[in-house]
């Protein structure tokens, strides 16, 4: 079964463009995932609550999708926000007050969408994460991660904005799922996981 996300009710206003792509979370902790849905950590796991997670390296001042659209899909205070969050909600970061054990490095390698006026398009997200022991400086996961998010709809700006963020929602998501299996001895060879929804774009006007 696959989910449909909506990226926007765009009304008969007079800037009816602007508005929608927001509307795709940029967080995908509890969105539905193949091989796995990521699952939040519990007291027990060698990660929860032991992260420090900072900004993202190298990430531009917007997030867009091709060069044609002018309407940019995140700032980058939402996506660096989105980070912490997403792994926050796995359970990863340390909380205020208490020591972290290891350091979340993520640096940003770009999104790809090809420019398509109707239809389906697909759009890429590539990040590298990075995790270091505080206490001596050894690397315990090093990866490139790329995910991909689908979706439709009859205006393409909003269509690709709102996959652009899924797509950057999915690479979080992947890289805390990665991060789950590494850390308990159970590495996967693959990160990125498969969303199983789609972002569908709709308009409904007067």
């Amino acid at each position: 079964m696959r989910y449909v996300i909506l990226a926007g009710l765009l009304l008969a206003t007079a800037v009816p463009s602007q508005a929608g792509s927001g509307d795709i979370p940029l967080v995908a902790i509890g969105l539905p995932f193949a091989p796995e849905t990521p699952r939040p950590i519990g007291p027990t796991h060698p990660l929860y609550q032991s992260l420090e997670v900072g900004e993202i390296e190298g990430l531009p001042s917007t997030v867009g999708s091709s060069a044609l659209n002018w309407i940019r899909a995140a700032k980058r205070s939402s996506v660096n926000a989105a980070l912490q969050d997403s792994f926050r909600r796995m359970n990863m970061v340390a909380p205020d007050g208490k020591q972290a054990r290891g350091r979340l490095t993520v640096s940003w390698g770009g999104s790809a969408t090809p420019f398509r006026l109707g239809g389906n398009n697909t759009t890429t997200a590539t990040l590298h994460y990075r995790v270091v022991r505080i206490d001596n400086g050894h690397v315990l996961f090093d990866r490139d991660i790329t995910t991909s998010a689908q979706g439709d709809g009859g205006d393409a700006s909003m269509r690709d904005n709102g996959i652009v963020r899924a797509a950057i929602a999915t690479n979080f998501a992947s890289a805390a799922w990665c991060l789950d299996h590494a850390a308990r001895g159970a590495p996967v060879a693959d990160c990125a996981l498969t969303p199983k929804f789609e972002v569908t774009q709709i308009r409904i006007g007067h």
